[in-house]
């Protein structure tokens, strides 16, 4: 991800998500240590992911892809390249939360061998106020990621 990225990532964001990060969140991501990537086809920005690296362990704070193009393997080519990416930096697991209710999301997550290990009550907002959140794990200490 560039700066001038930033905008367009926070287009995604608002398309792809119900209660999206605001643009500021990405401003801070970017100019923090995270690990931020885009997925530009042409030019254009057609999604992205935020990862957080501590010591030997990683969080997947954000994927998105725009809405249009989903489901045609977009994202599963971004969180695999960006589990590698965090392996190679050292990480032995990466953590993510899942809205309970995102079954598309879950499926790709499971996919990629993250595993339930929790569970967060009341950790998203809601229409209806607040839902839960499933705590997911990779173990990256095998080598054995799949790769698109």
């Amino acid at each position: 991800m560039q700066a001038n990225d930033i905008e367009a990532v926070a287009a995604v964001e608002k398309a792809a998500a119900e209660f999206p990060w605001p643009q500021s969140q990405f401003e801070e991501s970017f100019n923090s240590d995270h690990h931020c990537t885009v997925l530009e086809v042409e030019g254009v920005v057609l999604g992205f992911s935020v990862f957080s690296h501590a010591v030997d362990e990683s969080t997947l704070l954000n994927i998105a892809i725009y809405p249009d193009i989903q489901g045609k393997g977009y994202g599963r080519l971004l969180l695999s390249s960006g589990l590698q990416t965090q392996q190679q930096q050292g990480a032995k697991q990466c953590f993510l939360e899942v809205r309970v209710s995102n079954v598309s999301a879950k499926k790709l997550y499971g996919s990629l061998r993250f595993d339930v290990v929790g569970m967060r009550k009341n950790y998203y907002p809601a229409k209806a106020g607040r839902e839960d959140a499933y705590t997911m794990c990779c173990d990256l200490s095998d080598n054995t990621l799949v790769v698109v």
